[in-house]
């Protein structure tokens, strides 16, 4: 595969295919339990494979994950879903850590700076020659705190369009089907993850226990059971497939407007 991610390319190499197909894809995610099994990172590690696969069959350039800065009070594993402290207790980790406030600011003042900080990224974008900007959130909150961003930004820059999506908004139908869908580090992740980046994968971690113990921070269906590299592949196809014709769409959309 030829290389496709920006910060990897020579000069030469971006013009040569921004020219040819001036689509960039910018994956988002954070650092966040999912589970024993998978990488903290999976968020931003399968939308960034994502973009790399997108881009290499259809053309275009994968921007670097955005791994920093989404609001750490507001839908994250350790703080909002860790009641009896098992994950905490599993990373060493003291509650004090997880405390509204260490960050000195809201929730509410950490989403409004991530935002900013996300247009900032798409108006970089648009001025490093791109006419469509693919958005992939690998973790799910984001979505609804970055399609704001990307009207806003549609708005204000008519030579630019951008859309954000979780993976299965790239799927058949837009949405979670029996084909593509998600969870939290369970079928639909796991398998994901087992196909995009097999080594960030461990279901070893597993072994020698109780088929019925109750996996820590995992919603959705016992990926023990459920993952497969084989659901992840197919599924995969399909999200790619899907973020192509967006791409397609946004750059038909950027060229049609009135400037």
């Amino acid at each position: 595969m030829r290389e496709v991610s920006y910060e990897q390319m020579l000069p030469y190499e971006i013009v040569e295919r921004r020219t040819k197909h001036p689509v960039a894809y910018l994956p988002l995610g954070g650092i966040e339990w999912h589970g024993e099994h998978l990488a903290t990172g999976n968020d931003a590690l399968k939308a960034h494979r994502l973009c790399q696969l997108a881009a290499a069959k259809g053309g275009g350039i994968a921007f670097p994950p955005l791994w920093y800065g989404e609001p750490r009070d507001l839908r994250l594993m350790e703080t909002s879903h860790d009641r009896d402290g098992r994950i905490r207790g599993k990373m060493k980790l003291p509650a004090a850590n997880f405390k509204l406030g260490v960050f000195g600011t809201t929730g509410d003042e950490q989403l409004a700076s991530y935002q900013r900080l996300l247009m900032h990224v798409l108006i970089q974008i648009r001025t490093l020659g791109f006419k469509a900007i693919v958005i992939v959130t690998g973790h799910y909150p984001i979505r609804e705190w970055a399609q704001p961003v990307a009207c806003e930004f549609n708005k204000r820059f008519k030579d630019c369009q951008a859309w954000a999506g979780i993976e299965y908004h790239y799927g058949p139908g837009g949405k979670p089907s029996a084909r593509v869908s998600g969870d939290h580090a369970a079928k639909w992740e796991t398998s994901y993850l087992m196909h995009l980046r097999p080594e960030c994968v461990d279901m070893s971690v597993f072994l020698g226990r109780s088929p019925k113990e109750k996996l820590i921070g995992v919603m959705g269906d016992d990926p023990r059971t459920t993952a497969s590299r084989e659901l992840g592949r197919q599924a995969c196809r399909l999200i790619v497939d899907g973020m192509i014709r967006r791409g397609h769409a946004l750059l038909r959309k950027a060229r049609r407007l009135p400037r």
